[in-house]
């Protein structure tokens, strides 16, 4: 009797325990439609609830740049339907559209009469045993942007059959699938056809000239840069540019933005009308990477950390210690490993401690949202080391004001005249972008204030923006001070001199 008592008692327990999962929310059958903001705008769905069930999530509008944000578009989407529940993982790297998808669809669940915090039961993480995995390859490469596709090709091409890359992210592409493509480079196919010699030595000029001045440099360790390494690199970029278009996924053409032909980009990224570089270009030549990859067979794993560098006892790099949903696994590299991870611009906590005048300001980073340093970490952690790299790229300066930012970037603010929060002019405005980033950095708050009138080319659209901190709008120098928060005196004094 008290066998059959304990077995009825823990029946019931189930029972009640499956309880608020079967009822766990009820719905106005029906398709609703909600907005919340991503990182371009507005993002809005469209959900379909049948009496019990969410049934069906469309994102209908958005101007997500692709290269971030397709993995979450898709994902966040199929998740909600897939498990019946708003406690689904964000998709890395495209976290403010992932938020912004599952805000609007939260609104929807409160328009069919459902409360949104019924449905906040986390999804169940796959725990079964999926086996050893090691696997065994000639080549690994670490980090699926523009570098490490490169890589992975440059391999296949040179011979090598079995190729892995991995990528922590939910796309392939890093930095180079937020970029235009323009690429500097001389000796290409296009410059040998418009009969522009090639002048390694004149480039290295160049370069030293706008980089070693003090405006163009963050800091110096001596021995850096070695100018042989740079030289090599203006030799080399050509030949890449030319063996990308010789492998099929690019067909080089001048950048008419600089004038010298010596800057080019794909050419299905030209629009025909304008002349001008599709800012996504970058993102058209990933995929014509990743084409060429998987038509070579390459394996290509995406939501793939590298978490760690294998050695032998001689040291040597031997393979990696990788990590996706189901766990950790060895990858052992017959002919080698490539690091190819980026940079750490996305990283708080490196930034702090090696670029402190930036750290408050990497939300607003170009770079990729993969850029957090991993690789780094594990060089060092098998023996690498650091160098103080004085070079930084700096690429412009934006605004927090989502509606004019991307106009901050694509247009050159800087032929304007700008003051800092004390109302003066701090540098040369004929000064390159990267310098005159280098120099706002310098100032006691990372702020400054681009002037202009009712000619200037973006006056529409900022007096559209005018929001009474970050844009601002007078009929007088002295009543635009005061909206500015900065002297009048001392303004008036800037612009007359």
């Amino acid at each position: 009797m008290k066998k059959r008592l304990i077995s009825l008692f823990v029946a019931l327990t189930m029972l009640l325990c499956l309880i608020p999962a079967a009822f766990a929310a009820t719905f106005n059958a029906g398709t609703y439609t909600a907005s919340a903001n991503g990182m371009n705008g507005a993002v809005t769905v469209e959900v379909t609830f049948s009496d019990s069930a969410i049934t069906d999530v469309k994102v209908t509008e958005q101007a997500e740049t692709p290269a971030i944000a397709s993995g979450a578009l898709e994902q966040i989407p199929a998740d909600i339907v897939a498990h019946q529940t708003l406690a689904v993982d964000t998709v890395t790297g495209a976290t403010i559209t992932s938020k912004a998808i599952l805000a609007a669809v939260e609104d929807c669940v409160r328009q069919a009469g459902a409360d949104p915090d019924t449905l906040r039961t986390p999804v169940e993480k796959n725990t079964a045993d999926v086996g050893d995995r090691t696997a065994h390859v000639e080549v690994l490469v670490i980090g699926g942007g523009g570098t490490g596709l490169a890589a992975a090709m440059s391999a296949m091409d040179n011979g090598a059959k079995d190729v892995m890359v991995v990528e922590k992210l939910s796309r392939f592409g890093g930095s180079t699938s937020v970029s235009g493509a323009v690429v500097a480079a001389e000796n290409t196919y296009y410059t040998q056809s418009i009969g522009l010699e090639p002048n390694s030595e004149v480039w290295l000029e160049e370069w030293k000239a706008s980089s070693d001045s003090d405006i163009g440099v963050l800091g110096k360790d001596p021995g850096y840069p070695t100018y042989e390494r740079v030289s090599n690199y203006f030799t080399q970029v050509g030949e890449t540019v030319n063996w990308l278009e010789d492998e099929g996924v690019a067909h080089w053409v001048t950048y008419p933005f600089f004038p010298n032909g010596r800057y080019q980009v794909p050419d299905y990224v030209i629009d025909s009308e304008t002349g001008a570089a599709d800012p996504e270009g970058g993102y058209m030549l990933i995929d014509h990477m990743v084409d060429w990859l998987k038509n070579h067979d390459a394996d290509l794993r995406l939501s793939t950390t590298g978490t760690k560098l294998l050695s032998n006892d001689a040291g040597d790099v031997i393979g990696a210690t990788v990590q996706d949903a189901s766990g950790s696994y060895d990858v052992y590299a017959s002919r080698g490993v490539v690091l190819a991870t980026g940079g750490f611009a996305a990283s708080e906590p490196m930034m702090r401690e090696y670029l402190p005048q930036f750290a408050d300001w990497i939300d607003l980073t170009t770079a990729g949202a993969g850029d957090t340093g991993d690789g780094m970490q594990m060089a060092l952690d098998v023996g690498g080391v650091f160098y103080n790299d004085p070079y930084v790229i700096t690429l412009g300066s934006t605004s927090r004001n989502g509606s004019i930012a991307g106009f901050c970037m694509s247009v050159n603010l800087w032929g304007r005249m700008v003051i800092n929060s004390k109302a003066q002019r701090f540098f040369n405005e004929g000064y390159m972008p990267y310098q005159a980033t280098v120099a706002l950095s310098r100032t006691e708050d990372g702020i400054a204030w681009a002037l202009g009138d009712s000619k200037f080319a973006g006056a529409a659209l900022l007096d559209a923006a005018v929001d009474g901190t970050e844009v601002v709008k007078a009929d007088t120098i002295e009543e635009l001070a005061a909206l500015m928060g900065v002297d009048a005196d001392t303004l008036v004094k800037s612009v007359e001199t």
